[in-house]
C-alpha cells in the first residue's frame, strides 16, 4: 500500500510529488518513486524510480513510510526493520534505518556511511524497529523520529546522522555508549 508522500521543495516549478509505497510480487519490497503532478493528477508515463528497497518477509508490519525533506534539500526516508530486529543493524540493507538521498536518488557526499565499501551508502541513521513518523522542526535541522517498541518503550529519538538507536539490543533509554538514548520515552 501507499505508505508515505513528499512534495518536493521546488514543487510550484518542477511538479513532483514523490511517493513511498509496497510493490506487490514474490517477494513484495518497498519503492520511492517520483511523479510529475499536473493539478491534481500526475502525468501518466512520468513516474521514475528513485529507490528501490530490500525484498520483504511475509511478515506484513514494521515498513515505516514516512517521507519528508530536510531544510538541507534532501529526501529522508523512514524505513521498518520488516519485524526482523536484526535488519535494523545490518548495514548492507536499507530497513530499520533513517535514509538520506538527493532528489534525483543520488547520495549526497556527506551521508555517514558515503565512503564505506560494505554498508549501503543511503544510511543515514539506524537501530530502528518501525519509524512511522518523523519531522522536522521548523526550517531547523531538528529531526524527531518516533519509533515504535515492541515490549517496554515506545520512542521519540532527535535524528543524527550515524546515530545507531540500539534496536532490537535496547529498547528505550540506554546506559551503553555505542547507543543514542531517546530524548523522550513511554510506556506502552
Amino acid at each position: 500500500g501507499l505508505l508515505g508522500i513528499a512534495f518536493d521543495p521546488h514543487f510550484t516549478l518542477n511538479h513532483y510529488i514523490y511517493l513511498y509505497y509496497t510493490v506487490p510480487g514474490i517477494p513484495s519490497h518497498n519503492r520511492v518513486i517520483r511523479f510529475i503532478a499536473n493539478g491534481d493528477v500526475v502525468v501518466p508515463g512520468s513516474g521514475r524510480v528513485i529507490l528501490e528497497l530490500d525484498p520483504l518477509s511475509t511478515a506484513t508490519s514494521h515498513n515505516g513510510g514516512a517521507l519528508h525533506f530536510g531544510p538541507d534539500g534532501n529526501l529522508y526516508i523512514a524505513v521498518g526493520d520488516n519485524a526482523k530486529g536484526s535488519n535494523s543493524q545490518n548495514l548492507s540493507n536499507l530497513l530499520g534505518k533513517i535514509l538520506r538521498i538527493a532528489s534525483d536518488g543520488t547520495i549526497p557526499p556527506g551521508n555517514p556511511f558515503v565512503q564505506s565499501t560494505t554498508a549501503r551508502h543511503e544510511i543515514w541513521a539506524l537501530g530502528l524497529r518501525n519509524p512511522f513518523t518523523f519531522a522536522f522542526r521548523g526550517t531547523t535541522n531538528f529531526m524527531y523520529i518516533n519509533d515504535v517498541g515492541q515490549s517496554t518503550w515506545e520512542e521519540i529519538d532527535l535524528g543524527q546522522a550515524g546515530a545507531n538507536y540500539g534496536w532490537p539490543t535496547t529498547e528505550g533509554p540506554t546506559t551503553n555508549p555505542a547507543y543514542t538514548s531517546p530524548i523522550y520515552y513511554y510506556g506502552h
